[in-house]
């Protein structure tokens, strides 16, 4: 009995070593451009994150397209951290090969996380006349979209509307309401998915009563990504729910969410 309890006290001090010898994943989180607030809600996103898993946050502000365009030239772009997180907001002003350093680091195997208007950055022409349509499309479906997952160009009004699971059984739904709603957001319209994605949460939209995707993962080569078109502002910035969506994500693209829905040893709540 005495030896039982011996393995017993053992195997719990074990696993108490290994929760406090886990390092951290470490990610940088750029954000940055129009209509959003860039300068107080990733910094409540991030600490609600981290009470949520064992991940630190570098926040690096990008406030043009063209700052943006030189992070990515640093040859270092991406080292020393485990993940990428992308909140960023340029729209239409890009060139081709402005941010091919994101491309090259997932080609490395290098996660991705992408935050609401993130998928709107280095989109194609909304103007169907524009003379680089169709180049531009090429372009993007060939680059961005293929990294992200989504091609979407415009958004609903900002409304209420709620999401419903089409992946329920996926890791980082499993402990994701089944119905959940947001009191305020911007419903992101899908004109297709990549063929590597695949969807985890749609929404109705309450204007056109069409369905439009608002998170999925993506396969690209070795990289994981998780995306979500969700978070405008506090209103949907403020819910738990939502912090534990953005939190589960960066851990499922690091291999650190278990199938069971529940972080690996080490990297659940503080």
């Amino acid at each position: 009995m005495n030896r039982a309890i011996a393995l017993f006290t053992t195997a719990i001090l074990l696993t108490a070593c290994v929760a406090r010898a886990a390092s951290p994943i470490k990610a940088v989180m750029y954000v940055g451009g129009g209509f959003h607030d860039y300068k107080t809600m990733p910094g409540e996103l991030t600490a609600a994150m981290s009470k949520i898993a064992n991940i630190t946050f570098d926040i690096k502000p990008v406030a043009t397209a063209e700052e943006m365009a030189a992070v990515f030239k640093d040859p270092k772009f991406g080292e020393g951290y485990d993940v990428i997180v992308y909140d960023i907001c340029f729209g239409e002003k890009w060139e081709d090969g402005d941010y091919d350093a994101a491309l090259k680091v997932a080609q490395k195997g290098k996660p991705a996380v992408f935050v609401h208007c993130s998928m709107h950055t280095y989109r194609p022409p909304r103007d169907r006349k524009d003379p680089r349509l169709v180049q531009r499309e090429a372009i993007a479906d060939a680059k961005w979209h293929a990294l992200v997952g989504m091609d979407t160009r415009v958004h609903d009004k900002y409304q209420p509307f709620s999401t419903v699971k089409v992946a329920p059984d996926h890791p980082i739904l499993k402990t994701f309401p089944d119905h959940w709603s947001t009191t305020g957001d911007e419903l992101y319209n899908t004109i297709k998915m990549m063929p590597t994605a695949t969807p985890l949460l749609n929404a109705t939209s309450p204007s056109t009563q069409k369905t439009h995707t608002v998170a999925w993962v993506n396969q690209y080569g070795p990289a994981r990504v998780f995306a979500t078109t969700l978070g405008h502002d506090m209103k949907t910035g403020s819910d738990p729910n939502y912090h534990r969506l953005l939190a589960y994500g960066i851990l499922w693209t690091c291999d650190k969410l278990g199938p069971d829905g529940k972080p690996v040893e080490g990297y659940g709540a503080k």
